[in-house]
Parts: C-alpha cells; sequence; structure tokens
C-alpha cells in the first residue's frame, strides 16, 4: 500500500495554483487524567512544513465523546486546548466556535485556526458527504495526520478524500511505517502487553493478536475478567462477567502464552494505599488496581527473552501515586531494554504514552493511537487510509 506522502502534497503545491489553505485532520483528544501534549507534538513537523510553504492551516480534531445535548457545551469544546495547541506549536491559533455551516472561510484571518468539535455534528459521524464538503471548503487540499482515528469512517477522514486533493502527514507517514514493521518484519520473540479498562473494548483485537504474538501479557483491569472466568474471587474489582465465554475461546485458541497477574495492590478505595494480595485471596470488598511485584518479575522474565515489544493500554491505575509501581518498575525496564539491548519497543495509545512519561523517548517509536494502532496490527483495514492511496 503506498499512500500519496507528504512529498506528493509538496510537489502538488508547487506545481498548482490557487493553494492558499489547507485543512489538517489532528487528533487533539487529549487525555483528562493527565496532562499529556504528545498528540499535540505529533503534529508540530507537519504543520511547520505547511507554513514554510506559504500555506496558511485550519486545524480540525474531535474532543471527547459529546452527546447531542452535549453541543457547544464548554466541557466539550476545543477552546479548552487552544492554549496548549498555542504554547506547542509557538504559534497564535485563531478559535472559531461558531458552526461551519455558518462561518464564511473568507473571514478566517489567521496563519492557524483550529474549528470547533467535530463531534458536535451528527453528519461527523455518519460519514455524511455534506458534512465532508462544508470542511472542505476551509481549504484548497487536505491532509490527515491523525492516524490515531483513521480506523473510522467519519467525514473529517474518509468523506472528505473525495471533496478535495488529499495527502499523508508527516506523523500518519510514521505511524504506518513502523506499525507495518509489526506485520510485515517481526523480529521474535514478539512479545505484546494489552492492558486498559474493559475487555470488550478489544475483543476482535484479542483474537487476532493471540494468533501471532509469542507471549500475550494482559494487565490492567482487563485481565480480573480473564482470572474470573477461570474461576478466581476477584472481589469488587471491575469484572465483565458477560464475556466469560469469549475470554475462554480466546485462551483455548490462542498461539501465545498468555500471561496474566499472580498477585496484586487491591484497596477498598482507590484513594487510599494498596495492600498486596495473592490471586488467590483478595481481601473481601477490595477491588485490584495494580499488579503486584511477582506478576512484575514474571513479565520482566518475559521482555528479558524478547525481541520486538508492542504495548497498548496501562498496566495499573498509573494516575493514583498509590497505584503506579508496576508502571514505574516496567517502564525504565522497557527504556533499559531497548536503549541496551535493542528490544524494538512500540507503544500505543494515548493513556499508555501518559503513563509512560519521560520515557517516551527511550522507545523505539510511540504511536499515538489506540483503536487505529490495534486495529493496523491485526491486519483490518483502515478506512482513512483508503482515500490516501495513491493510485
Amino acid at each position: 500500500m503506498k499512500l500519496k506522502s507528504f512529498g506528493d502534497f509538496r510537489e502538488f503545491v508547487s506545481t498548482s495554483s490557487g493553494i492558499r489553505r489547507c485543512v489538517l485532520r489532528c487528533d487533539l483528544n487529549l487525555p483528562s487524567s493527565v496532562r499529556d501534549l504528545s498528540r499535540i507534538m505529533a503534529i508540530k513537523e507537519t504543520v511547520s512544513s505547511i507554513l514554510a510553504l506559504g500555506l496558511d492551516v485550519v486545524l480540525i480534531s474531535h474532543y471527547k465523546r459529546p452527546k447531542p445535548a452535549d453541543a457547544y457545551g464548554r466541557e466539550f469544546s476545543l477552546a479548552n486546548i487552544v492554549a496548549d495547541v498555542s504554547e506547542v506549536l509557538k504559534h497564535d491559533v485563531q478559535f472559531v466556535a461558531s458552526s461551519v455551516w455558518e462561518t464564511d472561510p473568507a473571514q478566517i484571518n489567521s496563519r492557524i485556526t483550529l474549528l470547533e468539535n467535530l463531534r458536535f455534528y451528527e453528519g461527523e459521524t455518519a460519514n455524511d458527504p455534506e458534512f465532508a464538503g462544508a470542511l472542505a471548503k476551509f481549504g484548497d487540499v487536505y491532509i490527515n495526520d491523525a492516524f490515531s482515528v483513521s480506523h473510522r469512517q467519519h467525514a473529517s477522514v474518509c468523506a472528505i478524500t473525495q471533496c478535495i486533493p488529499s495527502f499523508s502527514g508527516l506523523s500518519l507517514q510514521r505511524e504506518v511505517y513502523w506499525l507495518s514493521k509489526l506485520t510485515h518484519e517481526i523480529q521474535r520473540p514478539f512479545s505484546e502487553i494489552i492492558g486498559g479498562s474493559k475487555v470488550s473494548t478489544k475483543i476482535d483485537v484479542l483474537k487476532r493478536i493471540s494468533q501471532v504474538a509469542d507471549h500475550l501479557i494482559i494487565t490492567g483491569a482487563m485481565a480480573n475478567t480473564f482470572l474470573a472466568a477461570r474461576g478466581f474471587n476477584l472481589q469488587s474489582s471491575m469484572i465483565e462477567e458477560e464475556l466469560f465465554d469469549t475470554v475462554r475461546e480466546i485462551t483455548s485458541s490462542s498461539n501465545a502464552e498468555i500471561i496474566l497477574p499472580v498477585d496484586f495492590l487491591v484497596s477498598k478505595d482507590i484513594r487510599t494505599n494498596g495492600i498486596e494480595c495473592k490471586l488467590d485471596s483478595i481481601l473481601p470488598e477490595c477491588a485490584c488496581f495494580d499488579i503486584g511485584q511477582q506478576s512484575v518479575d514474571i513479565i520482566k522474565e518475559r521482555l528479558d527473552k524478547t525481541k520486538t515489544l508492542l504495548w497498548n493500554g496501562a498496566i495499573g491505575a498509573f494516575e493514583f501515586a498509590n497505584f503506579n509501581t508496576a508502571t514505574n518498575i516496567l517502564t525504565p525496564y522497557i527504556a533499559h531494554l531497548t536503549k541496551t539491548r535493542g528490544l524494538v519497543t512500540i507503544v500505543g495509545g494515548g493513556e499508555t504514552i501518559a503513563s509512560i512519561g519521560p520515557y517516551k523517548d527511550d522507545m523505539t517509536f510511540v504511536s499515538t493511537a489506540g483503536g487505529a494502532f490495534l486495529e493496523f496490527v491485526a491486519g483490518y483495514g483502515i478506512p482513512g487510509l483508503k482515500g490516501l492511496i495513491n493510485q
């Protein structure tokens, strides 16, 4: 699959007349639990390169998941992050709060402009061609630099590519390059750390990934459902009982060795300090918020033998200082293996990136994507890339 690259975009601009403004699809849906500006940093090079060509930039993005009744509510407005965008891009950013249907593009007079939350419009998630056309009128050319949302068939990702000339951004190109190495050039043993809160959000991906990995390390609250399905009493921990049959099927059909926690840090209240418990003796009325030292040691043992690592999903409730112990042990350990032993480490997902903090630069590649990251690696088609293919 050869995409229309940023180099192709440069050539298009140099050989065309009347190209004054670029609509840039980015992902500014920043995590709310911690301050992490990685997704703004991801578009910085593309934005700077567009400006250097003499074009203005109109940024379009979604932000959180507003319901129809929340439209234009302050909590869901991109106005909340204008200052952050301006800080990272080191440029003034004009924010347009009015509807795209009512805004005259001719009235925009800033080098960088940010439109309001795309998910305030029903046409966005419906992949509505008319809404895509309303977005396209803000530019003469379109660039997708939001790989993290390219698995969604939305108007700002798919339909818009049928309205104006469309190309890949530099961040998206890097994502495809590195993630392709997990599908075509895997160095084995290949391990995957999959975490997060719910199995239900990653069922299909878990099924596919369990067929290609050598070690599948399941952490976070997701591990609770796998363990409960085996008969362990996780007390008050988050569990998806309706998925017991599904996780049993994943386990029985997996080609990978599935590694689950054997001990935890538990508490009745996430705001209080945790108590170490073995898997078979979780304290009554307590919930598991982090994995214990024995589980950490087992993971480290597998990582010592690993040549390629995919990491998606938080290991524990890392945003709480009392439950970030495993994260604070495993992150620098993985960074050390990457820097000194040649481990190829590819990290993806907003919460995962936030959890590794200052070690981001020590990883081989850090993807800003979550769902798209996993779906690409699992071999699913990514709808947002189809409109960027170089025919």
